[in-house]
């Protein structure tokens, strides 16, 4: 029998929140990685020392069960890491809404 009893505020809140994120251009998902490699000028300073290489950054995911490594441009490194840290707050938030539902299913059977 479906549950009638109106969801509590959090639950309320936790709707409203994904409801605003999802509305929202751009989701990404994936992990960050930032990495630091010498490049192929021989003069460069970054083959003296590690603490001197090139930063780059990748977007790490797995797609279609193989993992993969994609370059993100310095232009593009706001938008990406707001896109990602979108994503993953999404997920949180319907881990929360999971575990609330959860909640009311074991409230009803007891």
């Amino acid at each position: 029998m479906p549950d009638t009893t109106p969801a509590s505020a959090q639950e309320r809140e936790l709707y409203s929140r994904l409801r605003q994120i999802l509305t929202t251009h751009g989701l990404l998902r994936g992990n960050l990685v930032e990495m630091h490699r010498a490049c192929g000028r021989k003069n460069c300073r970054c083959h003296e020392a590690p603490r001197f290489r090139h930063r780059s950054l990748y977007l790490g995911l797995s797609l279609n069960g193989k993992h993969r490594m994609i370059y993100v441009p310095v232009a593009w490194e706001p938008t990406i890491r707001e896109w990602v840290d979108r994503y993953h707050e999404a997920r949180d938030l319907l881990e929360q809404i999971s575990c609330e539902c959860l909640d009311r299913l074991q409230r009803r059977s007891d």
